[in-house]
């Protein structure tokens, strides 16, 4: 036997058996359940690294279309898009999705596609959000009891106004309402307050729609809408502005809180001095983390570090307003609010909240990767479900066996045993294929395993185009080893410059593509050398190997 065919033998039973040793977490996974497959991919996060990932298309997902809201600052912004696509594309990556999918679409539109991504609402927080850190001193307690009794009287002078038959004190009796307002503040108010009381009530005090909670002042959800409607009244905003809080602004909590015991969803609402006392613009990174603060252990946070001059900026905050409350606010939503206890150095800070870890993993991607350079919006959504794609897999199954029998039929019936040897060649491309990209941790989509049923025609293609050379050579009397030799030389010119030129074409599509062309693109190209492997050489060595003892006298072709 030759040397070249016992490394040839060599080399094809490493690949057989490197190839099943990337494929088994493959296996292992896919052959589970849906339930068992998100237990495990939970457990050892790290085995998306080992298999083949599916696509959009088969596994599901997301998909997305935004637009840029463009105004007349930046309305001839020809880079606006391109900003606006590293960004997107930089929180994408901190979430960790594997292959996620990108394209830009006219002057300002969008597609993304996040296959696996099951969790619709953190998606749209991660990919809308302006992203605007800001930190903002909060008025005192006197203050907002002031703005809270100025609103009041507004709206009980307007109340006068509108109905005059309505008796009212003229008076209007200011120390009854500062009370009333003095207890809300205290917490006091929390006590006569029935949390659980959810009846709709007839309100004509603004601090009426106002609760106590652990010393904040909060609204219940149902009432939020209208506590946004009298904040927002033109009357209201002159009356705080006439009384000294034109440089104050109201601000909700970013998220709803439940009281455990009534189960009442509510806001904290915050009053804030509107000048902020610096930008988070100088962060230098973000990430999630479990507090270790004794009131609020094991609970997600996001920490925050700042370069050197955010450092000293916020060693001058805190060292300004010792005593006196912070706010940290995104969006102009407010995330928390701790208490300044002392001059903080070294440029750090931590965002608390009712966050998952999820949430905060969202939040830290946000802040890391900067502000968008102007709002998008989500013009279009799709939720793709994995049954779409195992219907397309279990189609796609059925299309490759039964191509395979088809085509091994044809192959054993024009060339017998050496049909057998051309089959068992396909299934060993298929095998290498598959090895590949589960060693790469590719992507398999749709036209993926388009690609692959091509290659099966493909590989049997080449084994052809030998054997009929062969034949030529056989007809003309030669001894089957040198009929062989001569078929493969033969052939070899065509086969190669044919699966080339496919290569070149592969390698630009997947250059240029995105997606699921680049899928099929990467699917062709590893084919296609697999594909020149087994027919060139796997196939060579076998009928090397049957005719080296020089006792076969006739070749089954």
């Amino acid at each position: 036997m030759r040397k070249s065919s016992i490394w040839a033998i060599l080399l094809t039973t490493f690949f057989v058996g490197a190839s099943i040793y990337t494929l088994y977490p493959s296996f292992v996974l896919y052959t589970k359940s849906s339930d068992e497959q998100r237990r495990i991919t939970n457990e050892d996060p790290q085995i998306r690294k080992r298999i083949i990932n599916l696509g959009l298309d088969l596994q599901g997902g997301m998909r997305l279309v935004l637009e840029v809201q463009r105004n007349k600052d930046n309305q001839s912004d020809d880079d606006l898009l391109d900003r606006a696509y590293t960004i997107v594309e930089n929180r994408i990556n901190g979430l960790g999705l594997t292959e996620p999918n990108i394209q830009k679409q006219g002057r300002d539109r969008l597609i993304v596609e996040l296959p696996g991504l099951t969790d619709e609402k953190i998606a749209k927080e991660v990919l809308g959000s302006t992203a605007q850190l800001k930190f903002h001193i909060l008025r005192s307690s006197a203050d907002l009891e002031k703005a809270i009794r100025v609103i009041d009287k507004t709206l009980k002078n307007e109340l006068v106004a509108k109905n005059e038959n309505v008796q009212i004190d003229s008076a209007y009796d200011q120390s009854q309402e500062q009370q009333t307002v003095q207890r809300l503040l205290s917490g006091s108010e929390a006590q006569s307050v029935d949390t659980t009381k959810e009846e709709e009530t007839s309100v004509d005090k603004f601090s009426d729609y106002l609760i106590t909670v652990r010393g904040d002042i909060a609204v219940r959800e149902k009432d939020k809408p209208a506590v946004m409607s009298v904040l927002a009244r033109p009357d209201v905003v002159a009356a705080l502005k006439t009384n000294g809080f034109s440089g104050s602004k109201f601000l909700w909590e970013n998220k709803a809180s439940t009281d455990p015991s009534s189960k009442l969803r509510y806001y904290n609402l915050y009053l804030v001095k509107s000048d902020e006392a610096m930008s988070g613009e100088n962060i230098e990174s973000a990430r999630e983390e479990m507090s270790n603060n004794q009131f609020k252990a094991n609970s997600p946070v996001v920490s925050l570090v700042f370069n050197s001059k955010g450092a000293r900026e916020f060693e001058k905050v805190t060292a300004r307003n010792i005593g006196e409350r912070l706010a940290i606010v995104l969006d102009d939503f407010v995330y928390s609010a701790p208490t300044i206890n002392e001059k903080i150095g070294m440029g750090r800070a931590q965002i608390s909240g009712s966050f998952t870890l999820e949430e905060a993993k969202a939040l830290a991607v946000v802040l890391q990767a900067g502000a968008l350079p102007a709002p998008v919006e989500i013009v279009e959504e799709r939720v793709i479900g994995p049954s779409l794609g195992y219907d397309s897999i279990e189609k796609a199954s059925w299309a490759t066996l039964i191509g395979l029998i088809l085509v091994s039929l044809f192959m054993i019936y024009r060339y017998k045993m050496s049909g057998i040897i051309a089959i068992t060649g396909v299934l060993l491309n298929i095998l290498f294929v598959l090895g590949i990209m589960a060693g790469l941790s590719a992507t398999l989509t749709l036209p993926g395993i388009a690609g692959i049923i091509l290659l099966i025609g493909m590989a049997v293609d080449a084994n052809v185009l030998i054997f009929e050379r062969i034949k030529e050579e056989l007809s003309m009397g030669k001894a089957p080893i040198t009929a062989m030799e001569a078929g493969y030389t033969r052939a070899f010119r065509a086969i190669f410059d044919a699966n080339i030129t496919t290569v070149m074409v592969a390698l630009i599509l997947y250059n240029i593509g995105s997606g699921p062309v680049r899928g099929f693109a990467l699917t062709m190209t590893i084919g296609i050398l697999v594909s020149l492997y087994t027919a060139l050489t796997f196939t060579k060595t076998v009928f090397r190997v049957v005719t080296a003892s020089g006792k076969v006298k006739k070749l089954s072709i």
